[in-house]
């Protein structure tokens, strides 16, 4: 069945029902009301001089209308591209975006209308409400190769994302292969796509996985030009291969990202410079290469400051054995700066670790509350640094007992991370 003609035949019911006429008022003269029932339900495909017909007798022009959908169409693909590309919308865009239920008289457009204006609700953080549009969406989605059921499914893969729902987006790719139905839609988007499953399923620890898609999404702007996208995808690869402990691939990613970040002036911010200098400091830090992670990390703060950064640069001088340094950063960057629970309890087992005289009870309450929390929010290279370390101070006290609890946890983790890696 023509998909033109079902958008035809369910905006004919929608208007007929709107003016509260019957099947056999509009059908008088034009067609028999069981054969008009069949249009509006798209069980046929009649010919366009019939729709015409139809739609005259409820007062519409069908060829200005499907024109003027049309060009509302066009203009709502256009916003959706620079949603896609960060593009901040001029303030007619946004307005067009929040009227999207005015838009359009043909349901099939409304549904697509009311999609793009979701994702412009995650992009301005409004994620609760994007959720309940989206919810409202999912049950007309047919799950085939037409725009609403790619625009769905790319829209809630950033969703998943935006909920910090990671492995939720990975099953479901992996439950439903969605990304096969992604193939009619724009390079771009493909590429989209793909980067968002492989962020999903790298803090999964998924690895390999997240090489593969991470590798389509590049495959699939090879000829385009997205710098900021590409800018992406060099640090996500970055990440994956370091996490790989592939360190040489990993550096060469993150260094093809400061030449691209020098050479084009558009994209270079504070934060782009920022975020990949605290991915290479980790890079080393990971090598136990301290001195050079502290070094990035310090540049990560210079351009723009970061609090992630500071948290990862006290762990680096403390693993130096910089104790100098890090009371100075204990110093500048007191417990009120930070708010991210994993950011809060990192500075108080640094803060601690600092401290001339353990006791157990000191020990045991920062346990208590940090290493559940990284176990709970799948912080697992966390527990890996921090358990081991608590462990060699409960054994200076003699406490064999919390000891042996803290290596325990480290090597859960270690499993639990290879468990995944190896999925």
């Amino acid at each position: 069945m023509d998909t033109q003609a079902q958008q035809w035949g369910q905006f004919i019911k929608y208007t007929r029902q709107q003016q509260k006429l019957k099947q056999d008022d509009v059908a008088f003269g034009i067609c028999t009301p069981s054969y008009l029932s069949r249009i509006e339900n798209g069980l046929v495909m009649a010919e366009y001089a019939l729709y015409e017909l139809l739609f005259e007798r409820l007062g519409i022009n069908l060829a200005e209308t499907m024109q003027s959908e049309k060009d509302s169409l066009q203009h709502y693909e256009f916003i959706y591209e620079k949603l896609l590309s960060n593009e901040a919308l001029s303030d007619d865009e946004i307005k067009v975006v929040k009227t999207h239920k005015e838009s359009f008289q043909l349901f099939e457009h409304q549904l697509i209308a009311k999609l793009i204006y979701s994702r412009y609700l995650l992009s301005i953080k409004a994620d609760q409400q994007a959720r309940t549009l989206l919810n409202e969406v999912a049950p007309f989605i047919s799950y085939k190769n037409d725009r609403k059921t790619t625009l769905y499914l790319a829209i809630t893969a950033f969703a998943h994302l935006s909920f910090l729902e990671f492995e939720q987006l990975a099953a479901r790719e992996d439950d439903s292969f969605n990304a096969q139905l992604m193939v009619q839609a724009s390079a771009f988007e493909q590429a989209n796509y793909h980067y968002h499953l492989a962020f999903a399923y790298h803090r999964s620890y998924q690895m390999q996985k997240a090489l593969v898609h991470i590798e389509k999404a590049a495959l699939h702007i090879q000829h385009l030009y997205k710098p900021l996208f590409q800018l992406k995808l060099y640090s996500m690869k970055g990440v994956i291969f370091n996490d790989l402990h592939r360190f040489h691939e990993a550096l060469r990613e993150y260094e093809a990202g400061l030449n691209l970040l020098d050479q084009v002036a558009s994209i270079q911010t504070p934060f782009q410079y920022s975020s990949l200098h605290n991915n290479i400091a980790y890079c080393y830090e990971c090598q136990k290469d301290f001195k050079q992670a502290c070094h990035h990390y310090a540049l990560a703060q210079h351009y723009e400051e970061d609090l992630h950064a500071v948290i990862n640069w006290m762990r680096a001088t403390y693993q130096l054995d910089d104790f100098s340094q890090l009371q100075t950063l204990l110093e500048t960057y007191e417990a009120s700066h930070f708010s991210v629970p994993h950011h809060v309890y990192q500075r108080a087992l640094l803060s601690y670790a600092c401290e001339d005289a353990h006791t157990i009870a000191g020990l045991k309450q920062l346990e208590e509350r940090a290493f559940p929390h990284f176990d709970q929010q799948h912080y697992y290279a966390l527990t890996l640094f921090y358990a081991p370390l608590w462990a060699r101070f409960y054994e200076k006290l003699h406490a064999y007992k919390q000891a042996s609890h803290c290596y325990q946890l480290a090597l859960h983790a270690s499993e639990k991370i290879r468990a995944r890696m190896s999925s």
